[in-house]
C-alpha cells in the first residue's frame, strides 16, 4: 500500500492491540456513572464495583487525576473491607492506568498489591482479572511467552467463575489479548483459534461492545491471512464480511456503544480494506468509508483515527492525478498526528518522507529539503526516545535485582532465626555460623555490584557506539540523498532536452514531408491538367477533321444527287421517249434499252455512293431507321444482315449518331468484304446510360495476333470515331469460330 499502508498499520496496531482496555465514554454515560456512583453507600461492594466503571470512564476522558484519586480513595477503603476481591479488583485497574501513563514503578506497586491477597481471594472472577492485568503489563513490557501463561491461568479461573456479565467481559478481553500476541507472532493457527472462542463468546453475551470487538479481530484476522495467501480470495470476502457486520451492529445501536469513534474505527478498516485489494472497484467505497471515519472523528474530536483515513484519501487522489488535493491531505494528516498527546513516531516518518518525495516530484526543492529535515528531526526523537526506554529498562533491572537482594537477605535472616531456636545450646557454632554467613553475604553482596557495575559499563558503551553509528548514519544517509536530488534534478534536466530535441525534430520532419507531398501533388496536378489539355485539343481536331469530313461528304453526296443524278435521270427519259414513239426497228431498239439499263445501274449507284455519303434517314428518322435500311441494302444472296434492337433507347447527338454509324458500316463492309459469312448480326441495347453495340459473323474468322489492326486504314477510322464518342471496343475472333466486336458508348 505505500506510505497509507505505514500509516494505517500504526493506528490498527494501536487500536487494536496496545489499547484493548481503551474506550471514550459518552458524556451522557459518564453522566450517569457518576449519579449512580454517588447514590450508593460510602464502602458498599455495589460502590467497589462501580468505582472501576466510573474509574475507566473518567481516565479515557481525559480526567486522569480525579480517575486517580477516585481509585486511591476506594482502594483505601477496600484494603479494611473483609472481602478482598475488591481490593485486589481495584489495584489491577490503578495498575493498568499506571502503565498507560508510563508510571511504572507504581504500576508494580499496584500489582503486586492485588497478587498479594489471591491466597484470601475465593472469588474465581477476580483471580481470572488479576491474572489477566500481570499478562497485559507483561505484554507491553514485551514479555509475550510469560504474558501467555498468565492469560491461560486467567481462563482456567474464568471458566470456573459464574458467567455473569462483568466475567464474560473479562474473558472476552483476554482471548482479545491471546488474539493480539499470536497476531503479532504470525501464529495464525492459534489466533484464529482464540477469535472464534472470542467472537462465540461475544454472542453468547449479548454485549454490543464485546461482540463489536470480536467481529473487528475476526476481520484482522482475514484480512492478515489474506496478505499472505493472496490466491485465496475467500479469506478476503470473509475479512470484508466481518467488519460490515461489525459497521451494521454499531449503525444499529449507536445509543448503546460506550465508545462512539467505533463506526469511525470500522469506517476506516473498510476503506483500507477496499483502498488496498479491490483496487479500481473499490475506489468508491473507499473514499467513502474515509470521508465519513473524518466526519464521526471531528464529531468525538479523536484525531488519531484521521490519518488513516486521510493518508487513504490522499492515496486515491494521487492515483487520480489531483497532486494538490493529494498533499493538502497528507498535510491535514500530519497536522493531527501533531495534536495527539502521544506522537507516533513511526507515522510522522511516513508522513515526512511522502511529503519530500511530493515536492521533488513537483519540483519544490526547498521545500522538499525542509520535509527532509523534519524527517530527521523525528528520527532522532525516535531515536532518542528508544534510547530513553532502554535505560529505563536497565534501570527496572536494576531495581529488580536489589528487591531480589533483598529477598535474599530475609531468607537468610529467616534461616538464621531457625537456627537460632533449633540451636540455641550450640550458641558458638551459631555465632561462628553467623560470622561465616556475613562474610558470605557481604562477598556475594560485593561480587553482584562488581557485577551490575561491569553490565552497566558496557550497556553505557554500547549506547555511545550505537549512537556513533546513527550519526555515522544520518550523515551517510543526508549526502545520499543530497546526491540522489541532484541526480534526479540533472536527470528531469537531460530528460527535457532530449524531448525538446526530439519534438522539434519531428516537427521539422513533418514539415518537409507535407512541403514534399504538396509539391508533388501540384506536379501531379500540372501533368494531369497538361494531359487534359492535350486530350481536349486532339477531341477538338478529331472532331472538326470528322466534322470536315461528314461536310464534304454531304457537298459531294449533294452534287452527285443534284447534278450527275438529274442528268441521268433526263438522259433516261429522252431515251424512254425516243424509244416508243420513232424508233421502230428492232436493232436500235435493243441498243436503246442496254442503255436505258445501264443508265438505270448509273442511277441505283449513284443513290448509293450518295446514301453512303450522306445517310439522310439519320437525320430524318435516326439511327435505328437508318441502320434498318441499312441491313436491310447489304443483304446479299450469299450472305444475309440482320439488325436487332434490345430495349434501345438512344439519347445521341445527331452528330454521335452519324458517327456511330460510320464505325458499324465500317465493321458490317470488313465482314463482308474478309469473313466470307453466311450471316452478319448487329445488335443494340441500352442500360445504365450507356450504349452496347455487338456485331457477329459467322465467318471464317482470323487470329488477332498475326493481324495488324492497328495500322489498318479502315481499323484506324473506327478506333478514331470511337475515341471521339469516348466508347471502348472489344475483338473476339479464331480461325472457324467466327468474330465478334462488342462496342460500348455512354449516352450522357
Amino acid at each position: 500500500m505505500g506510505y497509507v499502508q505505514n500509516i494505517w498499520y500504526s493506528i490498527l496496531i494501536f487500536f487494536l492491540f496496545l489499547c484493548p482496555c481503551c474506550a471514550v465514554f459518552a458524556q451522557e454515560q459518564l453522566q450517569e456513572l457518576k449519579k449512580s456512583y454517588y447514590n450508593l453507600p460510602l464502602g458498599s461492594r455495589e460502590r467497589f464495583v462501580l468505582t472501576g466503571k466510573y474509574a475507566q470512564a473518567l481516565y479515557f476522558n481525559n480526567e486522569k487525576a480525579l480517575a486517580g484519586q477516585l481509585l486511591h480513595d476506594n482502594i483505601q477503603l477496600a484494603r479494611n473491607y473483609p472481602d478482598k476481591q475488591y481490593y485486589a479488583y481495584l489495584n489491577c485497574i490503578a495498575a493498568m492506568n499506571s502503565f498507560n501513563d508510563h508510571a511504572f514503578e507504581k504500576s508494580r506497586f499496584y500489582l503486586e498489591h492485588a497478587k498479594s491477597v489471591l491466597p484470601i481471594v475465593n472469588e474465581n472472577g477476580i483471580k481470572g482479572y488479576v491474572y489477566y492485568c500481570d499478562g497485559w503489563i507483561m505484554t507491553r513490557q514485551n514479555r509475550e511467552d510469560e504474558a501467555v501463561a498468565q492469560f491461560h491461568k486467567a481462563i482456567s479461573y474464568l471458566e470456573k467463575a459464574p458467567q455473569t456479565e462483568a466475567n464474560i467481559a473479562r474473558k472476552l478481553a483476554v482471548y482479545k489479548e491471546l488474539t493480539a500476541i499470536y497476531a503479532n507472532q504470525r501464529n495464525y493457527d492459534f489466533q484464529e483459534k482464540y477469535t472464534s472462542l472470542l467472537l462465540e463468546t461475544a454472542k453468547a453475551g449479548g454485549n454490543v461492545n464485546s461482540l463489536f470487538d470480536a467481529y473487528m479481530q475476526a476481520g484482522y484476522l482475514f484480512e492478515e491471512q489474506y496478505r499472505l495467501n493472496k490466491a485465496n480470495f475467500d479469506l478476503l470476502r470473509k475479512a470484508e464480511q466481518h467488519y460490515l457486520d461489525a459497521y451494521s451492529l454499531v449503525n444499529k445501536n449507536d445509543k448503546h456503544l460506550i465508545n462512539p469513534t467505533d463506526r469511525a474505527y470500522v469506517s476506516v478498516n473498510l476503506a483500507n480494506l477496499y483502498h488496498e485489494f479491490y483496487s479500481d472497484s473499490g475506489v468508491k467505497k473507499a473514499i467513502a468509508y474515509a470521508k465519513q471515519a473524518l466526519d464521526i472523528a471531528a464529531e468525538t474530536g479523536q484525531y488519531a483515527i484521521t490519518i488513516p483515513a486521510y493518508g487513504i484519501l490522499a492515496d486515491e487522489a494521487f492515483k487520480a492525478g489531483a497532486r494538490d488535493e493529494g498533499k493538502k491531505y497528507l498535510q491535514k494528516a500530519l497536522d493531527n498526528l501533531n495534536r495527539e498527546p502521544h506522537y507516533d513516531y513511526q507515522v510522522g516518518l511516513s508522513l515526512f518522507s511522502r511529503l519530500a518525495e511530493v515536492s521533488v516530484e513537483e519540483g519544490k526543492y526547498k521545500e522538499a529539503f525542509n520535509y527532509q529535515k523534519s524527517y530527521i528531526d523525528v528520527f532522532e526523537k525516535a531515536f532518542n526516545s528508544d534510547k530513553l526506554d532502554k535505560t529505563k529498562q536497565l534501570e527496572l533491572k536494576f531495581e529488580r535485582e536489589l528487591q531480589n537482594q533483598k529477598l535474599m537477605r530475609l531468607r537468610l535472616e529467616g534461616e538464621k532465626k531457625e537456627q537460632q531456636i533449633k540451636l540455641m545450646k550450640a550458641l558458638n557454632d551459631r555465632q561462628h555460623q553467623l560470622v561465616e554467613n556475613l562474610k558470605l553475604n557481604e562477598l556475594n553482596r560485593t561480587q553482584q555490584l562488581k557485577v551490575l557495575q561491569l553490565e552497566r559499563d558496557k550497556k553505557e558503551q554500547d549506547l555511545q557506539l550505537s549512537r556513533l553509528e546513527n550519526t555515522q548514519r544520518l550523515q551517510e544517509l543526508d549526502v545520499s540523498k543530497k546526491k540522489i536530488a541532484f541526480k534526479s534534478r540533472m536527470n528531469s534536466i537531460y530528460i527535457w532536452l532530449f524531448i525538446s530535441c526530439l519534438v522539434v525534430i519531428v516537427l521539422l520532419f513533418y514539415a518537409y514531408w507535407q512541403r514534399s507531398n504538396a509539391l508533388k501533388q501540384r506536379e501531379h496536378l500540372h501533368q494531369l491538367e497538361i494531359e487534359k489539355k492535350n486530350q481536349q485539343h486532339a477531341i477538338e481536331s478529331l472532331t472538326a477533321m470528322l466534322a470536315g469530313e461528314e461536310k464534304e461528304r454531304t457537298r459531294l453526296a449533294r452534287d452527285l444527287h443534284d447534278g450527275l443524278g438529274g442528268l441521268l435521270s433526263s438522259t433516261k427519259l429522252g431515251l424512254s421517249e425516243l424509244n416508243k414513239a420513232t424508233l421502230e426497228k428492232e436493232s436500235v431498239q435493243e441498243g436503246i434499252d442496254r442503255s436505258i439499263d445501264l443508265l438505270d445501274g448509273a442511277v441505283d449507284e449513284l443513290r448509293r455512293l450518295a446514301h453512303n455519303l450522306m445517310p439522310d434517314l439519320i437525320v430524318k428518322y435516326g439511327l435505328k431507321e437508318s441502320l434498318r435500311d441499312y441491313a436491310s441494302r447489304m443483304s446479299q444472296v450469299t450472305c444475309l444482315v440482320e439488325c436487332e434492337f434490345l430495349q434501345f433507347e438512344s439519347t445521341l447527338s445527331t452528330e454521335q449518331e452519324i458517327s456511330l454509324y460510320r464505325i458499324i458500316q465500317e465493321l458490317v463492309n470488313n465482314a463482308l468484304k474478309h469473313a466470307s459469312a453466311s450471316n452478319i448480326l448487329i445488335q443494340l441495347s441500352s442500360h445504365n446510360e450507356r450504349l452496347h453495340i455487338t456485331i457477329e459473323d459467322d465467318g471464317k474468322g482470323f487470329d488477332i495476333e498475326s493481324v495488324d489492326l492497328q495500322h489498318a486504314a479502315g481499323m484506324h477510322n473506327v478506333r478514331s470515331r470511337l475515341s471521339f464518342l469516348n466508347g471502348e471496343m472489344k475483338l473476339m475472333s479464331d480461325y472457324g469460330s467466327g468474330t465478334t466486336i462488342e462496342l460500348e458508348i455512354p449516352m450522357v
